[in-house]
């Protein structure tokens, strides 16, 4: 790997983050610590980890993956750029070679171990699953046939999940590829979500919960028509986040509406029941949400979509809704 000498400035206000361009990246990692990626003359990242934001500028000519592909382990961050995948350690950034593509831009990364594996963006990459493997980049040799990878997923120590846009079936495979089981999704595509047990499926309108071996263990259908009577309306997911082993986080707005009413919901996966979270009332229609997260200090960022197909944040805390 490569050092990419990189500018850095700490105790950035929160204020100053340059946002303002279509598909900015905002992620949370293993630690807690939510990224940010931003433009100016060359591409910024912005680290918040609860008690500081930090900023780290790219050289000029140097430039982030459009699809904003992500992953973090307790000692690594990976993001992609658009050759190869940057991976941030001990407070430096490096960049592994390139691989031999037309379009070298990672879709999606995966880091198990030693190994970074990638879905590349171009058509032709998204058929295959690429391994770094410390020395040379490698294509896995499964024995399955895809056409277009969406999802690249750990779901144990030795077993990853990989799901296709156009397909309702989600692919268990070991690390080296080969197909171990599969299972039917209720529709395509899906975003994935994992924890240490089970593996989340989303849709506009489905939740699927299942195992770490793709057992269906329950699905919440927001097109019930039990679901439409209590809420009023059809509802769509915007996006959900885990927040321990019983309990997800739900962000839904009612489908073909505007402004959109926001639901902001506690999911307990015990239960199966759905509770107001204490910021419900501070999301108006108005508001067009994107995605979530929670910082290390408890305040909830938002990413919102502008005018301009431009796109920002905003942060609400709970106390004070309280």
């Amino acid at each position: 790997m490569q050092e990419i000498k990189i500018n850095t400035t700490t105790d950035v206000k929160k204020d100053s983050i340059i946002t303002g361009f279509e598909r900015i990246l905002f992620e949370k990692d293993s630690h807690g610590n939510i990224w940010i990626g931003a433009w100016n003359k060359s591409p910024i990242l912005y680290k918040n980890d609860g008690n500081q934001i930090t900023r780290y500028e790219f050289p000029v000519g140097f430039y982030l993956a459009s699809d904003n592909p992500f992953d973090s382990n307790q000692d690594s961050v990976y993001f992609g750029s658009s050759k190869s995948v940057i991976c941030y350690k001990d407070e430096s950034f490096y960049t592994l070679p390139s691989p031999e593509l037309s379009n070298s831009s990672p879709y999606q990364i995966l880091n198990i171990g030693l190994s970074v594996y990638v879905i590349f963006a171009s058509t032709s990459a998204r058929k295959h699953i690429h391994r770094w493997n410390g020395k040379h980049w490698e294509i896995l040799n499964c024995n399955l046939e895809f056409e277009n990878l969406r999802n690249l997923k750990q779901v144990s120590s030795n077993r990853i999940l990989v799901t296709e846009n156009n397909t309702e079936i989600a692919y268990i495979l070991d690390l080296d590829g080969k197909f171990v089981s599969e299972f039917a999704t209720s529709g395509a595509p899906m975003n994935v979500k994992v924890n240490s047990k089970k593996i989340f499926l989303f849709s506009d309108s489905k939740l699927e919960v299942r195992s770490k071996d793709g057992e269906l263990i329950h699905v919440l259908d927001l097109y019930d028509e039990t679901m439409k009577s209590y809420f009023g309306s059809y509802l769509e997911f915007i996006d959900i986040s885990i927040v321990d082993e019983s309990n997800l986080l739900l962000l839904l707005k009612e489908r073909n509406k505007k402004p959109t009413k926001k639901h902001f919901l506690n999911f307990n996966l015990d239960t199966l029941t759905l509770t107001p979270h204490p910021l419900y009332d501070q999301l108006t229609g108005d508001m067009n949400l994107l995605r979530f997260e929670k910082d290390n200090l408890g305040n909830y960022w938002f990413k919102v979509y502008g005018n301009h197909y431009s796109e920002s944040f905003f942060t609400l805390n709970t106390e004070l809704a309280l």
